[in-house]
């Protein structure tokens, strides 16, 4: 992931969030913090098909329970200094409003997001974004880690995230957020396996 000032030629200032979202639709994509744009790396497979099992797990859970809708990798524009592309984003049916369909962005703290850390993201996403999101007050933040082959649940408490749940490669992820919900870590976070290896297992 590569980080860069973005400063505009005519003044030499950084840029404001509405310049921001003037820029042209990516790709390339990038996440906005405090006049800088972060030019968001090509996901890794192992990246896209976490998103996609958990993508399914949570939808399929709001279908059957109500309480909110979930979207992934949607704009998220958490207060005037900050916009993130979080991977999974999800809103109580309490907070929809946050939700613009004329400019298809959230706008404000959603209840939870999910981000999928990859080796060039992990430390952004553990530090910098971890911070942010606390600041401004976004209540739920899971951590998927496919390389560390585990999953982290924080709530905000205060101005800071307490772990509060999780799971590592072999366990059930079982959310606090969304009681009754189990997840596979092997189905979320493992590469899929070949034939011959389940056949070798067998």
């Amino acid at each position: 992931m590569l980080a860069e000032t973005a400063v505009l030629p005519e003044t030499g200032r950084r840029m404001t969030i509405e310049e921001f979202w003037k820029l042209p639709e990516g790709p390339p994509y990038y996440e906005f913090e405090d006049g800088e744009v972060t030019e968001m790396a090509r996901p890794h497979g192992q990246h896209q098909r976490a998103l996609r099992v958990l993508l399914r797990a949570v939808d399929g859970y709001l279908d059957e329970h109500g309480g909110g809708e979930v979207w992934p990798e949607i704009d998220v524009e958490l207060s005037p200094r900050r916009a993130y592309a979080p991977d999974l984003v999800f809103l109580t049916e309490e907070h929809a409003d946050r939700y613009s369909d004329d400019t298809g962005r959230v706008h404000g703290a959603p209840d939870l997001v999910v981000e999928i850390a990859s080796p060039g993201t992990v430390g952004r996403d553990r530090l910098t974004k971890l911070t942010n999101y606390a600041r401004e007050g976004v209540s739920w933040y899971w951590l998927v880690d496919p390389q560390a082959l585990v999953v982290e649940e924080l709530r905000l408490s205060g101005e800071a995230y307490l772990h509060v749940g999780g799971a590592d490669m072999g366990e059930t992820f079982e959310p606090q957020l969304f009681p009754g919900l189990q997840l596979n870590l092997r189905e979320l976070l493992a590469r899929r396996r070949t034939g011959a290896e389940a056949e070798i297992e067998e």
